[in-house]
């Protein structure tokens, strides 16, 4: 079983000042003991530090950085036939980021079907669980 960490949970989990902090500890708390494999992309690695840096400091994101490196987390790789499939949905008639396309192209090639978010966009998505 595989879940999708969105950078919105990984931000709230770093930032102990967030107003998601704790309900993104209680969400990898219980995703980790029901041993979901946990699963982000460079794309949002990149997005989450990026956030964290300009939220808190270059400190606290690079240790939240190696966190992620060196734990549960499996990184996956924005490749070309990804990246095609997220531009494609990025041009339609939508709000997401283009980050986001990137997620929902990777979940839909590698049949993810849950995603820890507290973006509210992906709820729009009726063959995508939202973890909470």
């Amino acid at each position: 079983m595989a879940v999708f960490v969105d950078s919105s949970v990984l931000c709230a989990y770093a930032n102990g000042s967030d107003i998601h902090h704790t309900k993104a500890l209680g969400i990898l708390k219980k995703l980790i003991s029901e041993k979901y494999k946990l699963i982000l992309t460079d794309y949002v690695f990149d997005e989450t530090l990026t956030a964290i840096l300009h939220k808190t400091n270059k400190k606290i994101a690079s240790e939240f950085g190696n966190y992620i490196l060196n734990s549960e987390f499996l990184i996956g790789r924005i490749n070309q036939p990804i990246f095609q499939k997220a531009w494609e949905f990025f041009c339609k008639d939508n709000n997401f980021s283009f980050t986001d396309c990137t997620i929902i192209a990777f979940m839909d090639i590698f049949g993810i079907d849950k995603i820890a978010t507290f973006d509210k966009e992906f709820k729009k998505l009726k063959n995508i669980k939202i973890i909470d």
